[in-house]
Parts: C-alpha cells; structure tokens; sequence
C-alpha cells in the first residue's frame, strides 16, 4: 500500500481541489433549496476494505437512515460516489424542495436530486481541475447492508485498497446531514498520483 500513499504535495493538492470541488457543490444546493449549508473540511485516506465498510457504515447513517445512492463515474481514473444521508431532517429537506403530502415518493425524489446534484458538482469539479471528463452511469439506492456485502464481495475485490475523499453537508437548521464520498480503486489511485504530479507541475 505504501506506494499508493499521497505525498503531502500531492494531499495538499487534492485537499485542494475538492475544497473547491465541494464549494461548487455546497453553492448548488443552497441555491436549489434556499438555505445556508454547512460543508466540512473533506477527509483524504487510504483505506483497505474492513475501514471502508465501517467508515461508510458508520453511526451517524445507520440504522434507519435513509438507502445510500451508488453512483459509478468513468474516464482514465474511474471509481464511484456514494452519497449517505443521515436519519433526520427529512421532512425539513422535502418542505426545502416544494415536495407536498400528495406527492408519490417525495423522499426518494428529493434525496435522488440531493445525491444528483452533490456528485455531479463535486466530483465533476475535481477531475475537470485534473484536465480530466467524466461520464456517470444512472445513480442507484442501494441498502446499506447491500453496499456492505457489494464492497466487500469477491467480484469487487478492486475495493481492497481504496482512496476515500469524505465531505459532509449539513442544511442551516442541522436537521439533515449528507455524507459524499468518493471511491477510487487501486488502479485509479496510482493514476491519480500522476494526474496530480501534472497538476503540481503546471503550477
């Protein structure tokens, strides 16, 4: 693993990029739902598949929270987003997004455009910053125990090392609480490492 570890240049670089990935992410839902939203510093680690499992299973989006949205993304450096939502302030997020009562599926609907939005801003941020397109298969909800036994199953085996980019958004009143994370197999960490190089480079 060590050699797919970031030098701090390289950290720092794509600490970065996703800060100015995650703003352009952050100013697209507080336009689309008309309120202040609070971002995080994103978290960059190397993670094997036993720390994947539990930071993407972890507390704050267990339990009865709503279903993970699974998003895959290609170009020379694929990998996936997953967008997480906390148990809370569901309701304040649908009354955000126009959804009324009469509404079929106003959850599913607003969480869909909520993971949407997040990782078409962000993600598509960070790699147009790399020189890089991106194209996104069709999102998915995919059940938390589901994910789990997916990232941790033979046939996703590239899972076994990860790059794992964390950001959280949370709306103003605090109530609702969205976890992007940004998956990058083995393969594609070691071509990350390059395309920052040529980012540091061009500096």
């Amino acid at each position: 693993m060590n050699d797919l570890t970031l030098n701090e240049e390289q950290r720092d670089a794509l600490q970065e990029i996703a800060n100015i990935g995650m703003g352009k992410a952050g100013a697209a839902l507080a336009e689309l739902l008309g309120a202040f939203v609070t971002l995080s510093v994103p978290g960059i680690k190397l993670v094997n598949a036993a720390q994947l499992q539990a930071d993407l299973l972890a507390s704050d989006t267990a339990g009865d929270a709503p279903s993970p949205v699974r998003q895959a993304f290609q170009s020379d450096i694929s990998g996936e987003a997953i967008v997480l939502f906390g148990r809370d302030g569901r309701e304040e997020l649908e009354e955000l997004m126009g959804y009324g009562d009469a509404d079929i599926n106003c959850e599913s609907e607003a969480l869909s455009d909520i993971a949407n939005l997040l990782v078409g801003a962000c993600v598509r941020s960070v790699f147009e910053q790399l020189g890089r397109n991106l194209s996104f298969s069709r999102p998915n909800f995919v059940p938390a125990a589901a994910l789990q036994n997916a990232l941790s199953g033979e046939q996703f085996h590239r899972w076994d090392v990860a790059l794992l980019l964390e950001v959280r958004f949370t709306l103003e009143r605090g109530g609702f609480v969205a976890k992007l994370v940004m998956l990058l197999p083995e393969a594609a960490i070691r071509k990350m490492k390059h395309a920052l190089e040529q980012f540091l480079q061009a500096l």
